[in-house]
């Protein structure tokens, strides 16, 4: 099996996650994307893939195919990890490249449903997938530096609250903590529009979230290689632990 090659592969990425979020501070410091970042990220991305489909054939080879020969039935050429937008998408997926797999193995199809977006709720193996199957053709793969703006209120006596990215508040109420009372006179207060004349009581500070997305997407780069190669990780180790 591909088992050790998956290891490596997935001890190498941990590494150049970590080179990574080294370039990615300086990155986000020069307020400019530079070319190393977006190469580092691409061959990462690629690399956590690679070992998904390895993972793939391992299964196929060591599952799937002694079925397929007993049954007199023809091999499966082309082998992918099975993902899927939707249930319906990754049931097609899975039929095509690991047929059977829900019982042949059903430890197995449990730990490759158990990531997909119908079972855990995020969509991180789809978006991984298919940033790279757009771009697998660029040379690099486009990234866009994105800032939001969030609000924190302290108030006398140790009270306060933070507003994040996108949260607002609205109003003709008051906001009392401690010794201290905002009141808000049908005004918007976020991020973006901080609150106006504070009483001296409250200290008011705008925080500032600075990030990279991929192009054309909502995407965050960093949350997205994070997650993904943990939960690749935990997914080679379950597998073999499986088959």
């Amino acid at each position: 099996m591909r088992q050790q090659s998956v290891k490596s592969i997935l001890e190498h990425a941990e590494k150049d996650l970590s080179k990574i979020k080294v370039e990615y501070k300086s990155s986000l410091h020069s307020k400019e994307i530079s070319s190393l970042l977006q190469i580092d990220v691409k061959n990462l991305m690629e690399n956590l893939r690679s070992a998904l489909d390895y993972i793939a054939h391992d299964i196929y080879e060591r599952v799937i195919k002694p079925d397929r020969i007993a049954a007199g039935e023809k091999e499966i050429k082309e082998i992918y990890f099975p993902y899927g937008k939707d249930e319906n998408g990754f049931n097609s997926r899975l039929g095509a490249c690991l047929p059977k797999l829900d019982i042949l193995c059903p430890t197995a199809f449990k730990i490759i449903e158990r990531i997909q977006p119908h079972k855990c709720g995020n969509d991180w193996l789809f978006n991984l997938c298919s940033i790279l199957n757009k771009n697998k053709h660029d040379q690099l793969s486009p990234q866009t530096r994105e800032e939001k703006r969030g609000l924190k209120l302290d108030f006398a006596g140790g009270g306060g609250f933070m507003l994040g990215p996108s949260a607002v508040i609205k109003g003709t109420g008051r906001i009392i903590s401690g010794r201290g009372v905002l009141d808000l006179k049908g005004n918007t207060i976020s991020g973006e529009s901080p609150a106006q004349n504070l009483p001296p009581t409250i200290k008011q500070r705008i925080i500032l979230w600075v990030g990279f997305r991929f192009a054309g997407t909502r995407i965050e780069v960093l949350p997205l290689l994070e997650l993904a190669t943990k939960e690749i990780k935990l997914t080679a180790n379950l597998i073999y632990s499986a088959i």
